[in-house]
């Protein structure tokens, strides 16, 4: 095809004159679309936290702007800022980056940048730092259907002014996966190297290794609620497939079974528990709660008389109604949910 043709009026010219025209005025459709959707964005999400506002839930996003033209949108912030009012509770994050692709816009992937500090009434600040930290969501127009987070190097403190306490924490890495099963609700954690200290002082016992996979019966619905309450658990009931703790040099522990929480928050269940090096968990919690001495003592006994002397061993752990038991004698209670 040559500028003759097309000057000449040929067949060919005339045909490749109206497809230029064609991905012409298709380009320029599709870019008023795009700033046209992101006007929306940014002017409905606006209003959004406006009228949130007014029902004692705020939200602000500092410097908001969509960007990713051509092919992507995502909504960006400088700081990030939520309010609940009615809990009592305040978020703020440093900046807030967002991206889906134009043609799946149920699929996108999350920035977060730190510090955070986190209040909730009527004592509580929890201050976090992070190197990375990334989230994917995928939804539908009901809501999410799954949705993952990971991040690298968590540093923070947990404190509670009210009593003067503080908790220090971190982890190398981290994440947490969830999605719909059906009815059901499938939610995976894994936690490395989480270390646990007192603000001023050295940590509390070598840095572990935790990971969870569990399943909570007809609970698909949280994910299409899109929120969470304080004691959601009640009522509810599943299977934990795992719940795993590596603390190296052969110590770990494993538990595993169905459960169910009662209205008031209460575990109950029937638990298969794994220990390994029961001797070494001995010794750790000695040093980690000197104040459970005598408990730690009985149990340590019991497991190693269960296990007939041997330093590992798995026994059948029942919780009925928050207090568990080990061969039909109470070794602790658990909190209500």
């Amino acid at each position: 095809m040559t500028v003759t043709d097309v000057a000449n009026g040929s067949p060919a010219g005339k045909k490749f004159l109206w497809l230029a025209v064609g991905i012409v005025l298709a380009a320029g459709i599709y870019s008023a679309g795009w700033f046209f959707a992101a006007d929306q964005i940014e002017k409905r999400l606006t209003t959004y936290l406006s009228e949130k506002r007014e029902n004692g839930l705020g939200g602000e996003c500092t410097d908001m702007e969509v960007r990713g033209f051509p092919f992507r949108i995502g909504l960006f912030c400088d700081k990030l800022r939520l309010d609940d009012n009615l809990r009592g509770a305040s978020a703020s994050f440093g900046s807030l980056r967002t991206a889906s692709q134009v043609y799946q816009p149920g699929r996108a992937v999350v920035e977060l940048d730190g510090p955070a500090e986190v209040r909730m009434s009527p004592g509580l600040t929890v201050s976090a730092d992070w190197t990375l930290l990334h989230a994917s969501l995928n939804a539908t127009m009901s809501g999410l259907e799954r949705s993952s987070i990971a991040y690298d190097n968590l540093t923070g403190t947990a404190r509670w002014p009210l009593t003067g306490d503080s908790l220090g924490f971190g982890a190398s890495h981290g994440e947490m996966h969830l999605r719909q099963n059906g009815e059901d609700l499938d939610a995976a954690l894994s936690v490395e190297k989480l270390d646990l200290r007192p603000a001023q002082g050295p940590s509390l016992a070598s840095p572990v290794d935790v990971a969870a996979d569990v399943t909570v019966v007809g609970k698909a619905g949280w994910m299409q609620a899109g929120a969470l309450s304080e004691h959601m658990l009640r009522g509810s009931s599943g299977e934990l497939r795992h719940l795993t703790l590596d603390a190296g040099d052969g110590m770990s522990a494993k538990l595993s079974g169905p459960f169910s929480v009662n209205d008031q928050g209460l575990i109950s269940g029937e638990f298969s528990l794994t220990i390994m090096n029961i001797d070494a968990w001995h010794t750790s919690l000695m040093k980690v709660v000197p104040e459970e001495t005598d408990l730690i003592n009985n149990i340590a006994t019991m497991l190693k008389a269960l296990a007939g002397g041997k330093n590992e061993a798995t026994v059948k752990l029942n919780v009925r109604d928050g207090t568990a038991f080990l061969a039909f004698i109470p070794v602790g209670v658990l909190p209500a949910l």
